[in-house]
């Protein structure tokens, strides 16, 4: 059974760029979102095993929505698709409880892994995506 994947980003063009490429790689997507707070309520209805979340979103930003996420459904992990290489961005993210932080300029490479990664219970950040030294 593929893994089931909860898409959020504010572009269109995003989504179903990263919908194909993950249903080529043998992924479920079962959802899309606009923003943070459609991405909260269809993780509710859909119960992803993964949320991918765009950091800078509208009504809820990526981090706050991992939160709630996650406060509502404990066994859905979240992975954050960023631009932000800042240190802090980072550190939110993790305290927010997510599972990945991906470099949307590593996405292409790197995001099938982490969501491989993220599956197992592993952590997983971009390589520059540097944090914490």
């Amino acid at each position: 059974m593929p893994l089931k994947i909860l898409l959020a980003d504010d572009h269109q063009i995003v989504r179903q760029g990263l919908k194909t490429y993950l249903e080529q790689k043998g992924f479920a997507v079962v959802g899309e979102a606009s923003d943070g707070l459609e991405a909260v309520r269809v993780a509710k209805e859909k119960h992803p095993d993964i949320a991918v979340l765009d950091l800078s979103m509208p009504l809820l930003n990526g981090v706050d929505a991992a939160r709630q996420i996650k406060a509502e459904l404990p066994a859905t992990k979240s992975i954050l698709l960023t631009m932000h290489t800042d240190e802090q961005y980072i550190l939110d993210a993790i305290r927010a409880g997510i599972s990945g932080y991906i470099l949307k300029s590593e996405a292409a490479t790197d995001l099938v892994r982490a969501i491989q990664d993220v599956s197992k219970g592993l952590t997983h950040l971009s390589a520059r995506a540097r944090c914490c030294n």
